[in-house]
């Protein structure tokens, strides 16, 4: 019989941090398939969030970023119709977060427009 109590490290579950839950902000939720979100990954999109542009886009197209999720996988679910173009920052943010919450099996966020409504 296992005892769980006495368990090494090694043996446990793994902690929430490998799936991405413990990360904060825009990350919260993020990983790569083989664990943690690599810190040249979070340090490639901010930068981009600074100034979106083709050239960057195509470095971190292939990069995982929920599970086996790229984030060119993650934009394509969530852009226009379509669209053939680089992601905003915001289009980006949204698809990624999108991506963790199918991959965690929450709800997804509601799309910008929605955050934006103003009753009258």
């Amino acid at each position: 019989m296992l005892d769980f109590h006495n368990a090494s490290p090694a043996t446990a579950a793994p902690h929430a941090s490998d799936d991405g839950m413990a990360e904060p902000g825009i990350f919260k939720g993020c990983s790569a398939a083989s664990g943690a979100l690599p810190a040249s990954t979070k340090s490639a999109l901010l930068l981009y969030f600074g100034k979106p542009n083709l050239a960057a886009w195509k470095r971190l197209a292939s990069r995982e970023i929920a599970g086996s999720i790229t984030l060119g996988d993650a934009w394509t679910s969530a852009a226009p119709s379509g669209s053939r173009r680089f992601p905003s920052t915001a289009e980006l943010i949204r698809a990624i977060r999108r991506a963790a919450a199918k991959r965690h099996g929450t709800a997804a966020p509601a799309p910008a427009s929605a955050w934006l409504r103003v009753a009258h």
